[in-house]
């Protein structure tokens, strides 16, 4: 049986991820035996779910197991009674579960490769799965043989190797393993595929399961153009401004994009901001046919921590830093903050200005045109400089003593002003 050893080196401390199943325990065998060269230091961690019968029984045999080699092992007991209380599925919330206690142990340990059994029938069975449930646009369709994680890597070095060769290594050798008697109960859906469903398909002399491997290289190499397009798009067109966590992609260029592109862009994106929790493709695709409609400006979604949203010529994503600003009275010169616009007040403006007051807008709000007679309406000014509708009711007005509007924002100076008050919006820097 030749087992992959690519992914650790001799200097290595490497972890087995062990459950007392036949293929763990095989590749414990091999780990003992003929690649016991392969790496510096051996550590076995084992996850006893507390939901079988036989699970204490397998932890005490891995205990004496490890102890009769002098291989380190420990163990991690969870409780998962609430989720099967509720009637959901324990399968996700158990591998959330076991790779925390993996990080955790493996920063503990100061360990380098954490290494699983998942070979190639688990492999082809993730990929059927995958396919089927509607999990194969977003991301790999398949396991790798190895992956980056937090501080470490994961390796599987047996996903090349079909689980019949396994059984004939476990006879050979005539090596000990646990049965999980859970394996054979197709109420659980990767059972149903593993134990039904695939097997029938062999049946048939025209079909191949294997052939999902050659699916899974194929999509690998359109993912990596997926993501090369995706990266390159975010890296010439997304604007940022941290300071007020705001980034905003052009609404055409963005919708250039094929569908998978702008799906990875706004993944890439939210794991960026760190958004949870993710969102579905059929959020993403009711955003995107908004954004392919007529509308000027649409909020898409709102929390209390992000607000996205369409504006004109963009789609933004922003925090959600919507705040009521109170009037504030101003009788000397000096600079002041008022949200996110710095306010610098000359001291050469007339004394017979103030008091001056600084406010958000108010309906039916006019001002004096500058060079031509006449007034203009605050929401017309809003309208033809495409403003955004959150950013409306940020932006100060500012009133003289005589209660006339002398500016609004950086979009508006009555022209004796010029010289005396100056006005900077922080958010566009």
């Amino acid at each position: 049986m030749e087992v992959n050893t690519q992914g650790w080196t001799q200097d290595n401390h490497i972890v087995l991820a062990v459950s007392a199943g036949v293929d763990s325990m095989v590749l414990l065998h091999q780990l003992m035996t003929q690649l016991k060269d392969s790496y510096a230091q051996l550590t076995c961690l084992h996850v006893n779910h507390n939901v079988r019968d036989m699970a204490r029984e397998e932890e005490a045999f891995l205990k004496q197991y490890c102890h009769k080699y002098k291989i380190p092992l420990y163990v991690k007991h969870l409780d998962l009674s609430s989720v099967i209380d509720k009637g959901n599925s324990i399968e996700n919330e158990a591998r959330i579960a076991r790779y925390a206690w993996f990080d955790s142990m493996m920063e503990s340990l100061n360990a380098d490769v954490l290494l699983t059994a998942h070979h190639q029938d688990d492999q082809i069975e993730t990929i059927f799965y995958r396919l089927m449930t509607g999990r194969s646009t977003r991301s790999s369709i398949g396991m790798s043989y190895l992956t980056a994680r937090s501080g470490y890597k994961l390796c599987r070095p047996l996903l090349t190797i079909e689980k019949a060769e396994i059984r004939d290594y476990q006879a050979r050798y005539n090596v000990q393993f646990y049965e999980d008697e859970t394996n054979s109960q197709n109420q659980y859906v990767r059972n149903d595929i593993r134990n039904r469903i695939l097997p029938d398909i062999n049946n048939n002399e025209h079909l191949d399961v294997a052939q999902l491997i050659k699916l899974k290289e194929w999509h690998d190499e359109q993912r990596k153009e997926i993501d090369r397009e995706a990266e390159h798009f975010i890296s010439h067109f997304l604007q940022k401004n941290t300071d007020l966590q705001k980034y905003s992609v052009p609404r055409a260029q963005f919708l250039a994009l094929r569908h998978s592109v702008r799906i990875t862009v706004l993944d890439k994106v939210f794991d960026q901001l760190h958004v949870q929790p993710s969102f579905t493709e059929k959020t993403y695709n009711e955003w995107f046919h908004q954004l392919n409609s007529n509308l000027s400006q649409s909020r898409v979604y709102t929390t209390d921590k992000w607000i996205i949203h369409i504006a004109y010529d963009k789609f933004i994503i922003m925090a959600n830093y919507d705040v009521s600003l109170s009037p504030i009275k101003i009788v000397q010169p000096g600079i002041y903050n008022y949200g996110h616009y710095h306010i610098d007040i000359k001291e050469t403006i007339s004394t017979i200005e103030y008091p001056l007051t600084i406010r958000t807008r108010k309906d039916g709000d006019k001002f004096v045109l500058n060079g031509i007679n006449g007034h203009k309406k605050v929401s017309r000014l809003l309208i033809d400089h495409k403003i955004e509708h959150h950013e409306r009711d940020q932006l100060p007005i500012i009133i003289n003593a005589n209660d006339e509007i002398i500016a609004v924002g950086t979009l508006y100076l009555q022209n004796k002003y010029s010289q005396t008050i100056f006005i900077k919006d922080l958010g566009e820097e």
